[in-house]
């Protein structure tokens, strides 16, 4: 074996129990704290030293693609499909990864673009399509079908609103629903209760990090798979 693919199984081992203790505290708790994310790139630069020392990479391609990364995983934050620890999680595995790691004959279908981070994030989503018809049918059953919220959310109780995200909230003295969703904080339901709103549209704050860390496994081993896919279908 050579060096260079002792230091990325090392890189893979290490970001992978990071991701796993994310995973717990997201499932448990929904709540990540930043300390993991400094952790895991204070052990990561030296890591990534190592590696350029035993094999030379290219650095702009490197910043290029951290950039991209944040750039990006900071839109969908914006957005809201995702939370602020997921966006974390993904710049934190741009700079752990500067180049996509291989070791033996792994990933087995290739590297894609050759962007690790966004390798990993698109095989996240791979399930996306099945929470949207997930939610269609669930709102088809109750007879709640306000397009499009009813393709990313559900209405619920004010009172059971814990692990959820606000697409309905008060601004500016109204009830509005937008597509932007929001954290369920105390002060956003408190100004919902002292509306009289007893239910409203949400979208569930699913634990996103295991999804990013199933993409994570699947890029290691198998590749991009919507990449090829989309190769497949073109050619």
């Amino acid at each position: 074996m050579m060096a260079i693919d002792l230091i990325h199984i090392v890189k893979v081992i290490v970001a992978l129990v990071f991701l796993i203790e994310a995973s717990r505290r997201d499932l448990k708790e929904r709540l990540i704290s930043n300390k993991l994310w400094m952790y895991m790139i204070i052990i990561f630069i030296p890591l990534d030293c190592l590696e350029y020392y035993i094999k030379p990479f290219s650095i702009v391609f490197a910043v290029a693609q951290f950039v991209f990364i944040f750039l990006f995983s900071y839109l969908i934050y914006w957005i809201g499909l995702y939370g602020g620890a997921d966006a974390k999680a993904l710049m934190s595995l741009a700079i752990a990864f500067p180049v996509y790691p291989k070791f033996l004959n792994f990933p087995v279908l290739g590297t894609g673009m050759g962007i690790f981070t966004f390798s990993t994030l698109a095989n996240s989503v791979i399930v996306a399509p099945l929470l949207v018809i997930f939610l269609l049918i669930r709102n088809l059953v109750k007879g709640d079908l306000k397009f499009p919220h009813c393709l990313i959310g559900y209405r619920e109780k004010v009172e059971n609103i814990k692990f959820h995200n606000l697409l309905e909230y008060v601004e500016g003295g109204k009830v509005v629903r937008k597509l932007r969703s929001i954290e369920a904080t105390d002060e956003e339901l408190r100004k919902l209760r002292n509306a009289g709103i007893t239910e409203v549209w949400v979208s569930p704050a699913l634990p996103f990090i295991c999804f990013i860390t199933a993409g994570f496994l699947t890029a290691v081993f198998a590749g991009d798979l919507i990449y090829l896919a989309i190769k497949f279908l073109l050619s």
